[in-house]
This record gives structure tokens, sequence and C-alpha cells, in this order.
């Protein structure tokens, strides 16, 4: 299968999700384009010129090149000017860096959602831990991965602090491309269960519990990760 294929594959499932709200087209196509990138249907070094993307995408030049921006500014692509962009290389040493920065934001975020999720926050977190292990029982890694950012996205909600939000979307990005880069299908349900129980911290207004639930999540995903590159 051809790299536009496999985008075009991705798009078609990406859109037969639910949404929750009308999106922009900005936010359509950044979506579309960082599943992409993420599930490794745009390949590591890849090079695609805009109007390439463009109709892959199936938006406007203006909502893909603002997306490309927001891409560029979380270190998934390179946009070369003049010629196109360059998908972004997998780096072990920044997914270390990465992973150093994601844990103590993501203590940090699971503490205060914990704290100020209300009563409708808390069920959308655990229905999507929920969904989550459904789809790793399933070993279905593609909506594995797509619920996982749900499930972030659900937490981000929940902790009303958008500045350690904004800082971790780009390292959680990051590693779900390390996971499927490195092929950790072996690692869905476990990872399934450590969200599950950072889901439940989290829905029972635990603040310590839900830190030490992210904590918990953070080592297992550095433990698998450094096996993995231990074996290359």
């Amino acid at each position: 299968m051809s790299a536009a294929d496999a985008f075009q594959t991705a798009l078609e499932v990406g859109a037969a999700a639910p949404s929750q709200s009308p999106l922009s087209l900005t936010e359509i196509a950044y979506r579309r384009l960082e599943e992409a990138i993420v599930t490794l249907s745009l390949r590591p070094g890849a090079f695609l010129t805009e109007a390439q993307l463009i109709d892959l995408v199936g938006v406007g030049r203006t909502p893909v090149r603002e997306a490309l921006i927001r891409l560029a500014q979380q270190g998934l692509v390179e946009v070369l000017p003049r010629k196109g962009l360059a998908v972004a290389d997998v780096n072990a040493i920044e997914i270390m860096a990465a992973l150093d920065a994601r844990e103590v934001l993501e203590r940090l975020v699971a503490s205060e959602a914990a704290k100020r999720a209300g009563p409708s926050d808390r069920i959308v977190i655990l229905d999507k831990a929920r969904a989550m292990r459904a789809a790793a029982d399933r070993g279905d890694a593609n909506a594995f991965m797509r619920l996982d950012k749900e499930l972030d996205t659900a937490v981000a909600t929940a902790a009303r602090s958008p500045y350690a939000t904004r800082a971790l979307e780009p390292l959680q990005a990051l590693i779900r491309r390390a996971w499927f880069y490195f092929e950790r299908n072996d690692d869905l349900i476990p990872s399934g269960n450590f969200h599950m129980a950072l889901a439940h911290a989290i829905a029972s207004a635990d603040p310590p519990s839900a830190m030490a639930a992210s904590d918990a999540l953070m080592v297992h995903l550095r433990e698998g990760l450094l096996a993995t590159l231990g074996r290359d």
C-alpha cells in the first residue's frame, strides 16, 4: 500500500468516529494529519507537498497551512520553504526527554482533574478508559490510540489547566508515535489497565491516587520503550 493509500484509509476511519461538537476546518486538518503521522500512515522522513496534503486531507489551503504550523511547533513535521514538508524522524533521545517532561505535567493534570472534574467529566473519563480496554481486548491498536487521545482530551478538559494541557499535547503525540514505531502491540492490555486505574482515581475525586496512577503509567511507558530500544 502506498503512503497516499494508507493515509486515505486513516482519514476514512477518522471520519467515521463520532464528534461531540462541530470542528473547524483547521482542527479537522490537524487531527487527520496528526493521526496519520502518529500511526505511521505518513512514514518518518516522507516528503510531501502542500498540494498533496490538500488533496489528501480534503480541506482548503488555509486550514492545511494552519494545521502544519501547529504540527511543526510540535516537532512532527519540518516545513521546507517553497518545497513542501518532511515528516519528522523518530529519535530515541527526544522520546526519553519527552517522557521526562510529560511525567511532571501528567501528574499535575491528573491531580487537577481529580479535584475539578464535574460529574459529566468523570463519566466521560471512565467511558473512554473502558473503551480503550475493550479495544485492547480486540487487539485494535488504531482504535486504542484514538481513544487514548480522546481520554487525554477528556482529562485535560476536566483539569481546567490550559497551559499545562497545551504543553502536554505534543509530548503525548510523540509518545503515541513512538509506540507505533517500535511496534508495541503486545502492550495494549497492560497499558489499558494502567489507563483504567488512572480513570478510576480521577473519577473517584482522589488527587493523591490520581498522581500515583499517572506516575505508574509513565513508569510503564518508559520501561516498555527502554526494553524495546534495548533489543535494537
